[in-house]
C-alpha cells in the first residue's frame, strides 16, 4: 500500500523579481532576487514550496550551483521518504551533502510546507504560534552620503521605525559623519542598526561607537564590524564596545553558536535560514542562544516571499527573537506570489 504521505517528487525552477534599486553592501551588489524555488509533492497530492537565494559572496553558492545539488544529490535521497519519519528525513537532508546550506534551506523549507498542509496548518501554526505581524527594520544600503540620508528619510516617513545601515570600508570619518547626519536627519525616535559585513577592525569599531554614543545616537547594536574568522575582536568588542555586538557571518551553524557563546563574543546573533540550512538547524541555534541568555534576530538574503514569510514564522513562533531584518519584500519589485503567503502593512510582514 503506498504511503500517502511519501515524497512522489521534487522540482526545481528559478524565479527572479527586479529590484527597485540596486542593494550594495561592503561584500556585493545586487539588481535583483535570484531565487531557486523547489516543489514538493507527495503521494496523497499535497505539494510544499520553499526558496532559497544563494549568494557567491556570502553562501559561496550560485542559482546554477544550487539547482543543480537539489536536482542531482538532495532529491534523489528525500524522494521516496515519508514525511512521517521526519526526523531521518530531515537527517538525510543534511547529510544528502556537504555546505550548500541555501539548497538545503529550500528543501526544508518545501518539506515543512508540505507537512504543515498535511496537517490542515499554516507553517506559522506548525512551528507554535499563531498567525501575525512582523514588524521589520529597512536597510539602507551603501552609496553616497546625500543618498542614505534621503533613502532613509523616505522610509521614516513610509511608516519604518527602524533602520540598517550598510557601511564599507571606505572613510573612516566619513562614515562617522554620515551616521550622525543622518540620525539627526530621521529623529531621536528611530532606532539605528549598523553592519559593517566584516568591512572594519576592532580599533575603528571602538572609535567610530565611542563618538556616537558621546552624541547620544539610538543605536540598537552594531553587527559583525570585524571579519567573521576573528573572534578574539568579537570578544574584545563584545566586553568593551558602549553598543551591543550582533553576530551575523561568525555563525552559519550550531557549533559556530556553541563557540561564540563560550567565548562572550556577541551579545545578539543573526539566525539566517540562507545560512543554516533550513528552520531546524535555526531552531537550534535559538534554543541554544536561549538557554545562554542571548537574544535573537531572524535575519535575511535578498529573498522571496516563499522563504521570507518561513522566516516570519520562525520570529512569530519564537520570543526569544526580538529583532527582524526581513526586508527585501519592500525592495523588490511585486512578487507575484506574496498574497498566498504573507500581506505587508507599513513596516510590517503578516503571515498566516
Amino acid at each position: 500500500m503506498t504511503d500517502p504521505f511519501a515524497i512522489q517528487d521534487l522540482d526545481v525552477s528559478l524565479k527572479q523579481i527586479p529590484l527597485k534599486h540596486p542593494f550594495v553592501t561592503a561584500l556585493h551588489r545586487v539588481d535583483k532576487i535570484n531565487a531557486v524555488r523547489v516543489k514538493v509533492t507527495l503521494a496523497n497530492g499535497v505539494t510544499g514550496i520553499g526558496t532559497c537565494t544563494p549568494n557567491e559572496k556570502v553562501t559561496g553558492d550560485t542559482v546554477s550551483s544550487t539547482a543543480a545539488v537539489i536536482t542531482d544529490a538532495i532529491k534523489p535521497v528525500v524522494v521516496g521518504q515519508s514525511i512521517t519519519n521526519w526526523r531521518p528525513l530531515l537527517a538525510s537532508l543534511k547529510d544528502a551533502i556537504v555546505h550548500n546550506a541555501p539548497a538545503k534551506t529550500a528543501v526544508e523549507i518545501a518539506l515543512y510546507q508540505a507537512k504543515a498542509a498535511s496537517l490542515g496548518l499554516s507553517l506559522t501554526q506548525l512551528l507554535g504560534a499563531n498567525s501575525g505581524f512582523v514588524e521589520t527594520d529597512y536597510t539602507i544600503s551603501i552609496g553616497p552620503s546625500d543618498q542614505m540620508i534621503a533613502e532613509a528619510q523616505k522610509m521614516v516617513d513610509q511608516g519604518f521605525k527602524s533602520l540598517k545601515l550598510k557601511l564599507g570600508a571606505d572613510n573612516l570619518d566619513r562614515n562617522i559623519k554620515l551616521i550622525e547626519d543622518l540620525a539627526y536627519a530621521v529623529g531621536p525616535m528611530i532606532h539605528l542598526r549598523l553592519d559593517m559585513n566584516q568591512a572594519w577592525d576592532a580599533r575603528q569599531t571602538m572609535q567610530a561607537a565611542t563618538y556616537w554614543k558621546k552624541q547620544g545616537l539610538l543605536i540598537d547594536f552594531i553587527e559583525q564590524p570585524v571579519p567573521a574568522w576573528d573572534l578574539d575582536s568579537m570578544a574584545f568588542l563584545t566586553k568593551n564596545c558602549p553598543y551591543a555586538i550582533m553576530a551575523d557571518e561568525s555563525v552559519e551553524s550550531y557549533r559556530d553558536a556553541q563557540k561564540l557563546i563560550a567565548m562572550h563574543a556577541c551579545d545578539y546573533i543573526n539566525i539566517k535560514l540562507m545560512k543554516t540550512g533550513g528552520l531546524s538547524e535555526a531552531q537550534k541555534i535559538n534554543d541554544l542562544a536561549e538557554s545562554n541568555g542571548i537574544k535573537t534576530m531572524v535575519g535575511s538574503m535578498i529573498e522571496s516571499i516563499e522563504s521570507l514569510s518561513a522566516a516570519c514564522a520562525f520570529y512569530l513562533a519564537n520570543p526569544n527573537t526580538v529583532f527582524a531584518d526581513l526586508d527585501s519584500i519592500f525592495m523588490a519589485e511585486q512578487d507575484p506570489d506574496l498574497a498566498l503567503y504573507a500581506e505587508i502593512s507599513g513596516d510590517q510582514i503578516g503571515v498566516k
